[in-house]
């Protein structure tokens, strides 16, 4: 099983890094917008071209718990 560990951006309000711990990779980057809604935008290899992240979240804690889903049997 992958973790995967979401990380603020040191730089910007509203940016998270979502990295897979055990390979020290960057797998995702979840925004915010100004009235709340998130967006996950996936990074690196370990995608499946089919996987698409284009909904919108409630909350950053929504949308990484999605990933984590995603990830939860690598």
């Amino acid at each position: 099983m992958a973790t995967i560990e979401m990380r603020p951006d040191k730089n910007r309000i509203g940016l998270w890094w979502l990295y897979w711990t055990e390979r020290n990779e960057l797998i995702a980057r979840i925004d915010q917008e100004p009235k709340g809604a998130c967006r996950v935008t996936p990074h690196g290899p370990h995608w499946s071209p089919m996987k698409s992240f284009g909904e919108m979240y409630d909350s950053p804690t929504a949308a990484y718990r999605e990933v984590n889903l995603y990830f939860e049997r690598r």
